[in-house]
């Protein structure tokens, strides 16, 4: 019979995003009803049941909340598809968690930027596992927790 192991809380300055710096967002997946993965390559990913948003130039030009919006288009906007389009083909230049919020934003080149934004106070915002398999879970309340090693 298998054990449980339980997250448990940690301060947000133990969570160190530095891994990113370098790296490409390879790949934006979307899962119903609200499950949106950004991929880090081979290793490494954020599972975010959250609104998020890419801006360009400090403009907003994507974001959960297009997916499958028509807006007079030909077709309707595939967030995923778009958010891979954008952020595969350039590197991240920093990394930031915000205390407090549970906010994470990730600055590009090319002058874009991703904001996960955590808006609930009871749900589980996002999910991170970085390339060494400790995962990081944003509570509704703010409140971030680590689990070292994955389950």
């Amino acid at each position: 019979m298998g054990r449980i192991v339980y997250p448990q809380p940690t301060s947000p300055n133990n969570v160190d995003l530095s891994w990113m710096i370098g790296r490409s967002i390879t790949d934006v997946t979307f899962d119903e009803p609200v499950h949106w993965t950004f991929l880090f390559g081979k290793k490494g990913y954020i599972g975010v049941e959250c609104p998020w948003r890419i801006l360009r130039q400090g403009h907003r030009i994507l974001s959960s909340e297009d997916h499958r919006q028509k807006y007079g288009l030909p077709a309707p906007i595939d967030a995923a598809v778009e958010g891979t389009k954008l952020l595969s083909s350039v590197q991240i230049a920093a990394a930031q968690l915000r205390a407090g919020t549970s906010d994470i934003h990730i600055e590009f080149s090319g002058d874009l930027r991703l904001e996960v934004i955590p808006i609930s106070s009871g749900y589980e915002g996002w999910q991170m596992m970085d390339p060494f398999g400790t995962e990081f879970f944003a509570q509704g309340s703010g409140q971030i927790c680590i689990l070292k090693g994955g389950r």
